[in-house]
């Protein structure tokens, strides 16, 4: 007997950008499993034009509808959920995502349902059970209320084989936006409007877990949640990458690059990699940017790669104190470790971008001056990426900080890519593009009144100028100095500049 199913199903997200896999990943799961899943991308803060999504839930007869949620996007989310409750208050709400998964309270609070962890199962054993009106209570992964009392079920078992889920496309069958205050179904026109860098860096999850569970990051969250199996990197087959990779590009003739999204991507064994490769240089024939670890990073991997189209590697460093990294991250990683990496890096021809943690409580001043004694020592060029550390509920760090009594900001209203102004971040931010020397003579006189307005000057300089320069001349190299492609690239990048700033701009 073939099951057919009968609900018809809304996912809905409330980035303002269509880079949400993990959405893409349910509403591919669910259309695999012959389910009608509309998946629906709400980018505005403005919730007058959320009545296009509750006439479409009406006109296509939606039973049931989730909900994809970061921590940034959970007030604007419940003030949809609210008004949902009121136009159809016997629709099931169900809850996924990040936020859902460490604060599971908070979204019951709007919502009836909250799928935890990696929600392809959960979500699919929910989703038979509401429609057959088979009892619910002892799914694994979800949470619910019952008289005001929170239950939480115990996490299911982590899929091994991640080869079996289907991929989440580019540009998704059944997917729509809210564009002019209307319910739009998504072209290639209008995604790679809402996409970042207009849809020319598509992303791809090559592996699920992590080998590492810093503090500040949600992988702390989910190793309390899995345990250590969670540390156990599960990762696809090359015919399954390769295959994923041949999807994009067919939906997307436009593409510049692929961005493996990977935690670190460089777990996969020699082997693995050269596999890789010879296939990706054989069939694909785009640029390639990765993540990883200073640990992982072996001459030999990055030769391999580099052939296939290697681009860009990414990095984190997060702090140049190992007291910090050790003690507070709790990250198995040297300084020297990073610097090594770096030095593999630039020795390879590639373009380096390095993560960096700021606005840490718990860093001292030394702490932040190590930070920049280690990044001095970088050879040029390279590029950072600049985070301000949020406390992101369910974390280890976030824990630690509430016990200590430390103030931080509402990580549901923080913003991790606004930065403080004070002048140890300003100089850092100009290491990339600014002499060492000058750099250093800043330091040492930084407490000076006419050295501190100096470095404000130069600070603006450099993020309105050199920065820019900098980038773009990194890019036109990394693209084989090609005049064509560096153009793309300028429109591409000034576009979700211009976007960051406004928002920076809207915020203050």
């Amino acid at each position: 007997m073939v099951y057919v199913p009968i609900l018809n199903i809304a996912i809905i997200s409330f980035q303002d950008n269509t880079d949400i896999i993990g959405a893409k990943y349910i509403h591919s799961f669910l259309i695999a499993h012959y389910y009608n899943s509309h998946l629906i991308l709400q980018p505005y803060s403005d919730t007058k034009s959320d009545s296009a999504i509750f006439q479409f839930i009406e006109d296509h007869n939606i039973q049931l509808v989730g909900i994809s949620l970061m921590s940034s996007e959970f007030f604007r989310a419940s003030h949809f959920a609210i008004e949902l409750k009121c136009h159809f208050n016997s629709i099931p709400l169900v809850f996924g995502g990040i936020h859902a998964t460490i604060a599971p309270d908070d979204c019951l609070s709007v919502g009836d349902f909250v799928v935890r962890g990696e929600g392809e199962y959960t979500f699919l054993a929910l989703i038979r059970c509401l429609e057959e009106n088979k009892d619910y209570h002892d799914i694994p992964g979800i949470c619910f209320k019952k008289d005001d009392t929170l239950f939480a079920n115990p996490l299911p078992t982590l899929e091994q084989n991640i080869d079996i889920f289907p991929f989440p496309q580019h540009l998704p069958q059944h997917m729509y936006v809210v564009h002019k205050n209307k319910l739009t179904l998504m072209n290639l026109k209008l995604f790679n409007s809402y996409s970042r860098y207009n849809g020319t860096f598509p992303n791809i999850i090559t592996t699920r877990g992590c080998p590492y569970s810093c503090t500040y990051c949600c992988n702390s969250a989910y190793k309390s949640l899995y345990g250590s199996c969670y540390n156990l990197v599960r990762k696809r087959s090359v015919e399954s990458v390769i295959s994923e990779c041949l999807e994009i590009i067919r939906q997307n003739k436009d593409c510049l690059s692929l961005n493996i999204q990977d935690d670190c991507f460089l777990t996969y064994s020699q082997e693995w990699i050269d596999d890789f490769s010879e296939e990706y240089r054989n069939k694909i024939k785009l640029p390639l940017i990765m993540r990883t670890t200073p640990r992982h990073i072996k001459k030999e991997k990055l030769a391999a790669l580099k052939k296939a189209g290697l681009v860009i590697v990414m990095i984190g460093l997060q702090s140049g104190s190992d007291r910090v990294n050790k003690e507070i991250y709790k990250r198995n990683v040297t300084s020297r470790d990073f610097l090594t990496a770096t030095n593999l890096v630039e020795k390879a021809g590639l373009c380096g971008y390095y993560d960096i943690i700021l606005d840490n409580p718990y860093e001292t001043e030394e702490d932040i001056l190590k930070t920049l004694e280690i990044i001095l020592q970088i050879r040029k060029p390279f590029q950072f990426q600049l985070f301000s550390l949020c406390l992101y509920q369910g974390t280890e760090l976030y824990e630690k900080a509430k016990k200590d009594g430390i103030s931080f900001i509402d990580p549901r209203l923080d913003d991790y890519g606004v930065l403080s102004s004070n002048s140890l971040n300003k100089l850092i931010r100009m290491v990339p593009t600014v002499p060492a020397p000058l750099v250093r003579y800043f330091i040492r006189h930084r407490v000076n009144g006419l050295v501190t307005v100096v470095i404000n000057l130069f600070d603006f300089i450099n993020k309105v100028i050199l920065t820019p320069i900098s980038f773009l001349k990194m890019m036109h190299h990394s693209y084989g100095s090609n005049f064509n492609i560096t153009v793309k690239l300028i429109k591409a990048f000034s576009k979700t500049s211009i976007g960051k700033m406004l928002k920076i701009i809207e915020q203050k």
